[in-house]
């Protein structure tokens, strides 16, 4: 019998024909998705964790360079539950190799045999019938059979795992009500599925994976409640703390606890109720080099119970009432704060409440940026999956690079032959939000595509916004006035009206002498565009404390003649610039 030997190379396509395979199949791990909850994204988020080795990893002679990067990207760029918990399987593949350059056959089955613990020790509260079951018995069987030749042992093992794969709908409640088998593990299988199909012909350039046969998997229809644990948390910090004491830190803050480590860096996944607080916590023990929070629920509803054919998108600058979001399933795009050198997900892991309370103990000016690629991406590609049309408002292109930045990567992605369009609200704050709010309702009217974005673009001539500053500090230190005219502002302690002209461009509306004169104001054009068009909807925000509102928000109940459609705190990347004690009114005028 020929020994197998396995050198850097051929590890590496070891796993790339392995993640191939993954990637190929990554719609059908999602329709079987839902175990630890139903939010349909196993696969995406296994096929992003393959995705970032094929691109990142680095191809070497030696089997020891090889892994040990294969592992690296995997750990640091890891999504999801099992995406986590195959990097720091991978991981321990790279630390059981060691520093050989090339490992028998039998070396590499006991690698994969020793590494299953790593893959263990990651998660919080191991369960059976998931990824790590099949790891284990595709691995054992594989160690206990590695005697004889290479191409039928694997083969074999190939077998084997299908079968283990088929009984963990027998090991969780939730696989047997929904009559499938755990996404996690069945993507294991594919990897290794995939595997053996280069050791078959020995030629990465030859294989041509496609994906299952969609008729083996059942139409489901689960139970969508994800629970108060709603947010899907992750975390990559550099610390010098080591994996277990991250275990005890964050247990409390949730569950399907899972850390990862490697050198200073350590990767945390965690499904919480209040990312913002895991954040807080984190910044304490290192550097949080990048995060990403999805909303769970909102991607189950997306997948299993889409409130509509048509799906709205927005960006997080929009004020508009959380349970309104939640209620119409509406895809916010977060925008990012930089806050003392640390990125925060705007209202995510950078809420109102901990903004305001902290805003003048910062070391550094806060400033925004961009939602990246990859977030749009992710989103958007979310949405896709059960929307037949999607409709975009996003803030003001004249006051954010938002909207241009989200035009360019939409236009580069597959859409999949479906309708998308994207609009310049030329406003922002809740001005932006009631636009969104009026969206959501119109379609829930039943109007079509075309009527929805006539009907919207026809609103945004007719939705303004007047802003109330009481300390110009923030505006200056943001740069959102000039320095000579806020000097002379500052001097002579104007307190401006701040609007937004037809084009979507900042402006002062009004300079007045006190915040008092600058509320008269405001009711004032409120009462004129009353009288002239009428206000079919408005809104309120306030930064750091409600009770602002008190006395303004009267006053123009009174002029409107009704209650706002809903009063909101001001999102923390505009309160940035507006600053403690700013409130606004939004509104549309005229029928809508």
């Amino acid at each position: 019998m020929t020994k197998y030997m396995i050198d850097g190379h051929k590890l590496y396509d070891f796993v790339a024909s392995g993640a191939q395979n993954l990637i190929v199949n990554e719609h059908n791990l999602n329709r079987i998705n839902v175990f630890p909850v139903a939010d349909g994204d196993t696969g995406t988020n296994l096929a992003l964790t393959m995705k970032n080795i094929l691109s990142n990893a680095k191809k070497d002679v030696s089997a020891q360079l090889t892994m040990n990067s294969i592992a690296k990207v995997a750990l640091e760029s890891a999504y999801g539950n099992s995406g986590m918990i195959f990097a720091q399987y991978l991981n321990g593949l790279a630390i059981e190799i060691g520093d050989k350059e090339s490992i028998s056959q039998e070396e590499f089955a006991l690698a994969t045999q020793r590494a299953v613990k790593y893959a263990y020790e990651a998660v919080a509260s191991p369960k059976e019938g998931t990824i790590l079951t099949v790891m284990k018995e595709w691995s054992t069987q594989l160690m206990d059979n590695i005697a004889g030749e290479f191409e039928n042992v694997f083969e074999t093992s190939i077998t084997n795992a299908k079968k283990v794969v088929d009984q963990t709908k027998f090991k969780l409640k939730v696989l047997l009500d929904n009559d499938v088998v755990d996404a996690g593990a069945k993507g294991f299988y594919y990897f290794i599925e995939g595997i053996g199909q280069f050791i078959k012909t020995g030629n990465l350039e030859t294989l041509k994976f496609k994906a299952a046969q969609m008729e083996e998997f059942p139409e489901i229809h689960p139970d969508t409640n994800v629970g108060e644990f709603k947010y899907c948390s992750q975390f990559l910090v550099e610390s010098k703390k080591d994996k277990s004491y991250f275990q005890q830190l964050l247990s409390p803050f949730g569950d399907s606890l899972v850390v990862t480590s490697k050198d200073d860096h350590v990767q945390v996944h965690l499904h919480a109720k209040s990312p913002e607080l895991i954040m807080e916590a984190l910044v304490k023990e290192g550097t949080v080099l990048s995060h990403k929070i999805d909303d769970m629920q909102l991607q189950a509803n997306l997948k299993f119970q889409p409130k509509n054919k048509i799906t709205i998108v927005t960006d997080s600058i929009a004020d508009v009432s959380k349970d309104f979001l939640e209620q119409e399933n509406i895809v916010v795009i977060p925008l990012n704060l930089i806050v003392d050198s640390t990125v925060y997900l705007d209202k995510l892991t950078m809420t109102p409440d901990l903004f305001y309370r902290h805003l003048d103990d910062y070391r550094m000016n806060p400033t925004s940026a961009q939602a990246t690629i990859e977030t749009i991406e992710r989103l958007f590609n979310q949405a896709l999956q059960s929307a037949d049309e999607i409709i975009g408002i996003f803030v003001s292109a004249k006051m954010s690079g938002t909207f241009n930045n989200i035009q360019r990567v939409v236009s580069r992605m597959n859409l999949q032959g479906k309708k998308v369009k994207l609009i310049d609200s030329k406003v922002n704050s809740i001005a932006q939000g009631l636009l969104v709010a009026q969206l959501a309702k119109w379609r829930n009217q039943g109007l079509s595509f075309e009527e929805l974005v006539d009907k919207t673009e026809q609103a945004i001539a007719n939705t303004h916004i007047y802003v109330s500053v009481r300390n110009l500090k923030y505006m200056l230190r943001g740069g959102r006035v000039s320095k000579v005219q806020g000097f002379i502002l500052s001097k002579l302690d104007l307190k401006p009206v701040i609007s937004i002209d037809p084009q979507g461009k900042g402006e002062i509306y009004k300079k007045t002498l006190s915040q008092k004169k600058a509320i008269s104001l405001i009711l004032k054009k409120v009462k004129e565009d009353m009288d002239a068009k009428g206000i079919s909807t408005y809104g309120l925000v306030y930064a750091d404390d409600p009770n602002d509102l008190t006395q303004f928000a009267y006053q123009v109940e009174q002029i409107i003649g009704k209650k706002p459609a809903y009063i909101e705190a001001i999102s923390p990347i505009v309160g940035l610039n507006a600053g403690k004690g700013a409130f606004a009114i939004g509104y549309i005028k005229g029928t809508v």
